[in-house]
């Protein structure tokens, strides 16, 4: 099944980032210093075992999709 870029409706390309050391994790934009620059902060998307977190790129607009559903399913 080809996966459709909702930004711009190009083709998505499956794909994976890495994350080797840490957790992935989401930061509001107004989130204060202690949030930003400690490993306190943040809230944890992902608590992974593998490294790999599975997503999708759009090479047309330059974005990358996540499905936070699928995180810790993919290896």
């Amino acid at each position: 099944m080809e996966l459709k870029c909702p930004y711009c409706n190009s083709d998505l390309i499956e794909g994976f980032i890495d994350s080797p050391m840490t957790s992935l994790r989401w930061h509001n934009k107004n989130a204060g210093f202690f949030e930003k620059y400690t490993v306190f902060g943040g809230e944890v998307l992902c608590n992974h075992n593998s490294d790999l977190i599975k997503c999708y790129r759009c090479k047309n607009c330059n974005k990358l999709i996540i499905d936070l559903n699928e995180l810790d399913k993919w290896e």
